[in-house]
């Protein structure tokens, strides 16, 4: 649900305003409305050089700090500086590295050699001419005829020099060079520097990790210096700059605490509960069970203030999706064992969410049991006597497709009952009449259907009490869909509107066949990675033992990876497309984000 918020407008003589501020930052309650509002020269600063500082703690976090005491004695400018002088440095270096390395690749067949002395001997008329010939071109013979000398045999290559005084011509298998310019001694050497360059770097970059704290507590000043600025600016200058009109906004369990402080400020205030019409923020406020769900709900939007909360609506669905399309009561105790496990060592804010995957993985122990599917192994086919007289009562393909649609009817239904008290609370009850009639007419036929198939019953599918019931949702349906206007209008518009839900409803129901599709997926591939364990172990006793244990740990480690995604993604898509649809969910809404002073946690 949405925690109900209070409005206030504060009237603020312009001289106490910087101290009124600080206050109502101490305070740390209440969502300044900045709506409408440009952002200075000034802020934009000051967003570059949070940006900047972000920038520099996440990579100095991947540095390995010293854990001698040192004394620190830079600021947080100069880390900054420092850290980003040092990185394009190391960058150069990198870059010098690598065009050496190309170099020496084209030179380190020719190993080491003097090219002064090369140089002296061509002064003197004596060349040095470097050849390179294919070890099939290449001919014993030339070092009998020729004046060469064999340098190097690499890559299906020979490289040879020639000492020629004169014009010797060597055949046209040889290949001739351009003299190297350096010796691969030589830049191997260069590489070298480069090389110890950058450890110097690393070495420095590490010391600088220590500056982390300075750093994050600079991003928080700084990020309170911003949040003040901007609230400051968002005030309406009233009465010739002297009076200041700020408007906030408190949640209800807060307000009391709100009104005892500005009671004891030399300032006027109005308040007044929040309208549904009002642009106020969102908290949401569920039970322990919804909360966990509110991390999903948040990936998609806030409701807007005068809708419902549709998180405690959606949660137990979610929770019966992600479980059958998992479907593998094997997979789902590794979830909740390893999420229990994991809590006694984790964080608080993390255990929530290990909460929430506890609560996944028990939906996918219930829907594995349902199936009887149990890391990829059906139950229905082993031979266990324990389990002998129960396999009857485990579901086929054909009854988790059938309970796929009923699921999906159910929560399409529930979200179109959502969705008429929504329109009853943001409107009137008579807005939310046609999607009454639509739930009564939907929810009638599937009564009537399951009562008419008792042979001996008189209560049919359009008997006469149901084409009575189905009189009065079609008035419903027809004349009540846009309260107020003209009778022929509401009655073309019901046309349409029943044309939509005709199509849609059953476009909408079949999307939910993606429940069946997944569970059955996931529970063949656990099967095919079973069958290659024990088809592809060799006879050998131990090998056998230990092939079949790798083939089984990473075949149901990626099915476990891929079918969680799948398992994860798909109810998401089915609650944000299909249920919100239904529940007529706007969505569009803004987070309550209060005015407060940020520190640094320990």
């Amino acid at each position: 649900m949405i925690t109900p918020m209070y409005k206030y407008n504060f009237l603020v003589y312009h001289r106490d305003f910087d101290s009124f501020l600080q206050k109502l930052q101490d305070l740390g309650v209440v969502d300044i409305s900045m709506e409408n509002r440009n952002v200075d020269e000034e802020e934009k600063e000051i967003l570059n050089r949070i940006g900047r500082i972000s920038t520099t703690i996440k990579f100095l976090e991947t540095r390995n700090a010293p854990e001698e005491k040192i004394t620190l004695h830079l600021t947080a400018d100069d880390v900054i500086t420092r850290v980003e002088q040092l990185n394009r440095e190391r960058e150069q270096f990198d870059n010098a590295i690598k065009k050496a390395q190309k170099d020496l690749a084209e030179v380190e067949p020719w190993g080491n050699f003097d090219l002064n002395l090369i140089n002296n001997l061509s002064d003197k008329g004596i060349r040095i001419r470097f050849f390179i010939a294919s070890e099939k071109s290449f001919s014993e013979e030339w070092l009998n005829e020729y004046p060469i000398e064999i340098v190097n045999q690499t890559g299906g290559f020979f490289y040879f020099v020639l000492v020629d005084s004169g014009d010797e011509k060597l055949p046209d298998e040889a290949q001739e060079v351009r003299t190297p310019q350096f010796s691969a001694q030589l830049k191997l050497d260069e590489i070298k520097r480069y090389q110890q360059r950058i450890e110097e770097i690393n070495k420095e970059l590490d010391f600088l990790a220590l500056y982390q704290k300075t750093l994050k507590e600079e991003q928080i000043a700084l990020t309170n210096q911003l949040d003040f600025k901007m609230v400051k600016s968002s005030a309406a200058v009233e009465a010739e700059n002297t009076l200041m009109l700020l408007e906030g906004w408190v949640p209800e369990h807060l307000n009391d605490e709100v009104k005892s402080f500005l009671d004891s400020e030399s300032l006027i205030y109005i308040v007044s509960k929040a309208e549904p019409h009002d642009n106020a923020p969102i908290l949401l406020r569920n039970n322990r069970f919804a909360k966990l769900f509110e991390p999903i709900s948040k990936l998609f939007a806030f409701p807007v203030y005068a809708e419902l909360d549709l998180t405690p609506f959606f949660a137990p669905f979610f929770m019966l999706f992600f479980g059958f399309c998992f479907g593998d009561a094997g997979y789902g105790l590794i979830f909740v064992l390893g999420a229990t496990i994991f809590k006694f060592k984790a964080k608080p804010e993390f255990k929530p969410i290990l909460t929430l995957i506890q609560i996944l993985g028990a939906s996918t122990i219930l829907f594995g049991a349902l199936t009887g599917t149990v890391f990829g192994a059906s139950l229905v086919d082993l031979d266990i006597p324990a389990i002998k007289n129960f396999k009857s009562y485990f579901f086929d393909q054909d009854k988790m497709f059938k309970l796929s649609l009923i699921l999906g009817l159910v929560q399409i239904v529930f979200g179109m009952c959502v969705k008429a008290a929504n329109l009853w609370i943001q409107y009137s009850w008579k807005h939310a009449i046609s999607t009454i009639s639509w739930v009564v007419l939907l929810i009638s036929m599937a009564v009537f259907y399951l009562l008419g198939q008792n042979p001996e019953s008189s209560i049919k599918l359009f008997s006469p009490v149901h084409l009575v019931i189905v009189g009065i949702a079609g008035v419903g349906i027809m004349f009540f869909n846009s309260p107020g206007k003209n009778p022929l209008f509401n009655f073309g518009l019901g046309l349409w509107d029943s044309y939509n839900m005709a199509t849609g409803l059953l476009g909408d129901t079949l999307s939910y066949i993606r429940l069946f599709a997944l569970g059955l997926s996931s529970g063949i591939l656990g099967s095919v990675f079973n069958s290659l364990a024990f088809g592809m172990a060799p006879d050998t006793p131990v090998l056998r033992y230990v092939v079949i244990i790798l083939i089984l740990l990473i075949g149901h480690s990626i099915n476990i990876f891929m079918s969680a995604l799948g398992s994860l993604v798909h109810p998401m898509r089915l609650t944000f497309v299909e249920f919100y649809k239904n529940a007529g969910f706007t969505g569009g809404g803004r987070g309550y984000e209060p005015f407060r002073r940020k520190s640094l946690k320990v």
